[in-house]
């Protein structure tokens, strides 16, 4: 286990808020990282993950760990992961150094366990689980922060003529060639069809939802290997307005609805689809619903 830093940690009031984003998209994705080396299996066919969760928990392979119990510590010898300004896919959304902060520190944070010790994280391990699959966030910039994230920790193994990036609209795709796998972000902030949709230009006050209506976005996804859904701070208002119609349709009907009531409306429609048009057997899915907000 890496030797602790015991000198006072001193954070700026300004700070706190990057430093609260920065630490749960980190943890969320190490969580999926890490169920994803769990419950994949190795090319030999023998599970390769969750044996070593058990010998971790130091009960000699009795118990597992909760990996959700625990605390963050502060470690200079192992973090950071990657190197901000070396990512040449960091965007400047998130690229707090290329835009003169001076205080790193809050990269070298990292979760520990009460009941045992995570192993480092291992990129090439990691695409090696996903060699000739495709792994999708779906979501608002929570899951694209997390894309962002795993984009900048895979590339830091894989040389620039062996990786690539490309955008389509709503759809950002990295791809490692030699894996022949690809880690996508999709821009869907309210899952289902809304007017706030354009990946660039959807910070609309007047927001409007057609809540039954998913197929526009899911098209993009269906064949995932893995997805990682996230849809929450953007329904943070007390109601929206719901269209039954489309947005073309002149006879459409509105409705302004109250925000729970709304939400399950949508989130009964994303549901539905899964249920629908993804396999379990070969999509693994995760959703991401509350965090911190970014824009205090």
């Amino acid at each position: 286990m890496a030797k602790k830093n015991n000198q006072p940690i001193v954070m700026k009031q300004w700070g706190l808020r990057n430093i609260l984003n920065f630490l749960v998209s980190l943890f969320l994705a190490l969580a999926i990282i890490l169920f994803i080396s769990i419950t994949t299996k190795t090319d030999d066919g023998r599970g390769s993950g969750m044996e070593s969760s058990k010998a971790a928990a130091g009960k000699g392979g009795e118990e597992t760990c909760d990996l959700f119990s625990g605390k963050w510590v502060f470690d200079n010898s192992t973090h950071p992961l990657y190197s901000e300004r070396e990512c040449m896919f960091m965007s400047d959304q998130s690229a707090c150094e290329k835009f003169g902060r001076k205080d790193l520190k809050y990269q070298n944070w990292r979760w520990q366990p009460h009941g045992c010790d995570l192993p480092r994280f291992n990129a090439t391990r990691l695409l090696e689980r996903l060699r000739g699959q495709r792994m999708v966030f779906v979501g608002d910039s929570l899951n694209r922060n997390q894309w962002v994230s795993m984009v900048c920790l895979l590339g830091a193994v894989i040389p620039s003529s062996l990786k690539s990036m490309e955008t389509n609209g709503s759809l950002m795709s990295f791809k490692a060639k030699e894996y022949n796998a690809s880690v996508e972000f999709y821009w869907s902030p309210l899952l289902v069809e809304s007017n706030s949709d354009h990946p660039v230009n959807h910070r609309i006050p007047d927001r409007i939802v057609r809540a039954q209506s998913i197929e526009k976005h899911a098209k993009h996804w269906t064949d995932a290997d893995i997805l990682v859904f996230n849809s929450y701070l953007w329904w943070r208002r007390p109601t929206m307005k719901v269209l039954w119609g489309s947005f073309e349709d002149k006879d459409g009907v509105y409705k302004e609805i109250e925000i729970l009531r709304s939400y399950e409306l949508a989130l009964k429609t994303w549901s539905e689809w899964l249920e629908f048009n993804v396999d379990p057997l070969k999509t693994q899915l995760f959703f991401v619903s509350m965090s911190p907000t970014h824009f205090w």
